[in-house]
């Protein structure tokens, strides 16, 4: 069994216009559909990016 990551980098989460469900992929209906309205158009999120690089200068190592 593959255990899925909830959080951190490369995580994608599905969010319905309409309804406002936020789930995750392997959630959705057979047909790609919201499972709790049906909406057949989806929004694919993605959480925890890239961190943000700081400037390099010669004070932080």
């Amino acid at each position: 069994m593959r255990i899925t990551p909830l959080h951190g980098f490369g995580v994608t989460w599905l969010k319905c216009p309409a309804c406002r469900l936020k789930c995750r992929p392997t959630a959705v209906a057979p047909d790609g559909a919201c499972p709790r309205c049906g909406e057949p158009r989806l929004l694919k999120l993605s959480l925890g990016g890239r961190p943000d690089q700081l400037a390099q200068d010669g004070d932080h190592r």
